[in-house]
């Protein structure tokens, strides 16, 4: 009998044994998942911070950038009223008119195609030849991998 009550002695032992331990670990990962989720909340933050810091930059890049093309527009409306202004002035120039017209080409005078004054034989291509100064391409052997 002495070994039945001992078996139950240390069936029990084990079992409360076993409970707190599972009690102790159960406390333990909580207060893991707590800290955890504290960090997790400061990264949070700092994130959002990250990204209200970066927005500031973007706005005040593109403030800048749209005071530079402002500057640039009036900078261009000004060239604009100075090369009107100029134009006005040089229309009220009057030019001379040349006395004859040396400008236009007599009636008589037809176009012709290109003549080919290169030193050949009859059976020489001459310069005008699509072909002229071409060499025959030589065939590269095949490269195989």
């Amino acid at each position: 009998m002495e070994l039945e009550v001992f078996d139950i002695i240390v069936f029990v032992t084990g079992i409360i044994v076993g409970l707190a331990a599972a009690l102790i670990f159960r406390a333990v990962s909580k207060k893991a998942a707590m800290e955890n989720h504290r960090s997790t909340g400061a990264t949070i933050e700092s994130l959002q911070h990250e990204l209200e810091r970066r927005q500031v930059m973007s706005d005040d890049h593109f403030l800048q950038l749209n005071t530079h093309l402002q500057a640039v527009e009036r900078k261009l409306l000004d060239v604009r009223k100075a090369v009107n202004e100029g134009a006005a002035t040089l229309s009220t120039v009057e030019f001379a008119k040349p006395e004859a017209d040396t400008d236009s080409v007599p009636e008589s005078v037809t176009a012709a195609p290109p003549r080919d004054y290169a030193t050949k034989d009859k059976t020489d291509e001459g310069m005008l030849s699509e072909s002229f100064g071409l060499k025959t391409p030589v065939e590269e052997p095949k490269r195989t991998f």
